[in-house]
């Protein structure tokens, strides 16, 4: 997980106290600002406010002080005066990058990028904010936060502060700094002065509202005094540095057109990658020392199942779980989830890499079903507590309709990072993936008895969790261009064995239920 910031040696935020002049109130509580978090630094060192999962501090802060172990991040915090907050989360950075071509006399560049240990926790407290991809016009109103002084040479304030400040044309800009303002720079304040950055908060973020959210348009870099008139705050224009940001990122950062409400329409597309690992249907065979195996199970191409999820308990992964909607995840009720406890890590294929988006479950809704075993809905949906990102590394599924049947036309998938005696050919730290043959009802029946229903899907016993260790992972079938979920793994035999199929949970069955539930999430 990355952090950016703008690093500039003079820390700024709001004007100086003097009659006539508004004063910048503190945000309504924690959690008004989720992207701000704050670096901890080494003493003498600026703080910073931070925003989201990419942390942009500015380059000038980064080159003085550039030793990752000099730095933590903390988020989720409003009162720095309390020893503790309940939402507040501190990670370690485990390395600090400064833009190359930063400029010490003119500030151009001021941006640098810190990476955090592990990724933060998403919650109602912390979560990150897009980036302003579009043009920044004129007299927009956006907004700053921090916990920088509240006058020029004033103490700093232990509350997060905000205020709103109006975007200045850059040619009026450069009349009052004498044409210091570069293409990557722009202006925020007003005319008059009396809102501004001020000591204690450089790099900390400019967010502008689209109407729907906010973005990051800047990060407060330079200026003169605090809230004087004719000098407006000065700061770095975030978008003019998002191809170095990707490039540092290795192009872990989703982009505007990534994140827009479209993708949502663009369920169950395989992101397409240079990297081909088809193999015939899985199935099961006896070594000469008698020791059971899954064949034809294999690694899967990085990221190329986006919907896929690892639900973690303490940071160890139990189960696997499919995206459907930026807000939910369907997994098996047998893995007993907890809410507020447990995670949702998507954008994954390494358990042992860290992921860009790690989201805390906020519920667990499942359909009502008797006592028997096995269960008849083995279903939950997981309501995470802020919604995914979605881009090319995640994106959800498509679920089928109700009365949607599997036939010859489709082929079936399955994949998770579980691991048994059956699959120790396979790396269990990286997500693989198997082709499932169906099992028709009539022959699963036969296997099973009453036990099977048409709540169920059959298939391959080499399917089933005993075989793959897996429970919760899709079954997710093609047609064409387009992967549905039609199931999640439930139950089957408890050895592997090869007679006895592996039994889904129908996912297309639940398909009203889940509309009712997810409706207007």
């Amino acid at each position: 997980m990355w952090q950016a910031f703008a690093p500039s040696p003079l820390n700024r935020r709001w004007r100086p106290e003097s009659s006539g002049v508004r004063r910048p109130g503190p945000t309504r509580g924690p959690g008004r600002s989720p992207f701000s978090s704050r670096p901890c630094r080494p003493v003498g060192a600026p703080s910073l406010a931070r925003s989201g999962s990419s942390l942009l501090p500015i380059a000038s802060q980064g080159q003085r002080y550039n030793k990752e172990a000099l730095w933590k991040v903390l988020a989720g915090r409003h009162d720095l005066d309390k020893p503790q907050e309940p939402e507040e989360q501190l990670v370690k950075v485990s390395r600090l990058v400064s833009h190359h071509g930063y400029d010490t006399k003119t500030k151009e560049s001021d941006v640098a990028l810190l990476k955090l240990e592990h990724p933060l926790v998403f919650n109602e407290f912390v979560r990150p904010i897009d980036v302003w991809m579009g043009p920044l016009l004129d007299l927009t109103k956006c907004t700053i936060t921090g916990w920088g002084s509240t006058r020029e040479n004033g103490p700093r304030v232990n509350r997060l502060q905000e205020v709103n400040v109006t975007i200045l044309p850059s040619n009026t800009c450069n009349e009052y700094y004498n044409g210091r303002i570069r293409p990557s720079m722009f202006c925020a304040g007003k005319e008059e002065g009396g809102v501004d950055a001020c000591q204690g908060d450089s790099g900390g973020p400019l967010s502008c509202f689209t109407g729907t959210r906010h973005e990051l348009a800047g990060l407060v870099s330079w200026g003169v005094g605090c809230g004087r008139a004719k000098k407006p705050g000065v700061y770095t224009k975030v978008q003019e540095h998002m191809r170095w940001i990707s490039e540092v990122m290795n192009d872990n950062i989703l982009l505007e057109d990534d994140l827009t409400e479209e993708a949502e329409d663009k369920c169950g597309k395989q992101r397409h990658l240079n990297c081909d690992r088809t193999l015939g249907p899985a199935g099961i065979s006896v070594s000469q020392g008698g020791r059971i195996q899954v064949d034809n199970v294999t690694e899967s191409c990085p990221f190329s199942w986006p919907w896929m999820v690892s639900l973690q308990s303490n940071k160890k992964h139990y189960c696997s779980g499919a995206l459907i909607h930026h807000r939910w995840v369907v997994t098996a009720k047998h893995c007993s989830i907890s809410a507020k406890q447990d995670v949702a890590v998507l954008g994954l294929h390494d358990l042992n890499q860290k992921s860009s988006q790690t989201i805390l479950v906020d519920d667990v809704i499942s359909p009502m079903h008797d006592a028997n075993f096995p269960p008849q809905s083995d279903l939950s949906l997981l309501r995470l507590s802020v919604p995914a990102r979605l881009g090319p590394k995640v994106s959800p599924i498509c679920v089928p309709e109700e009365d949607e049947e599997l036939d010859d036309s489709w082929t079936c998938f399955t994949a998770g990072w579980g691991k048994t005696k059956a699959t120790e050919n396979i790396n269990p730290s990286k997500l693989h993936q198997a082709k499932l043959t169906l099992v028709n009802e009539t022959t699963c029946v036969e296997k099973w008895g009453d036990f099977v229903n048409n709540a169920h899907i059959c298939s391959h016993p080499a399917g089933s969790a005993s075989c793959t260790g897996d429970s919760g992972a899709p079954l997710f079938c093609q047609k064409r261009d387009t992967y549905f979920l039609f199931g999640v793994v439930s139950w089957g035999s408890w050895w592997c064995n090869e007679d006895k199929p592996a039994i889904f949970t129908r996912v297309p069955e639940y398909k009203s239920w889940i509309g009712v539930e997810t409706d207007d999430q």
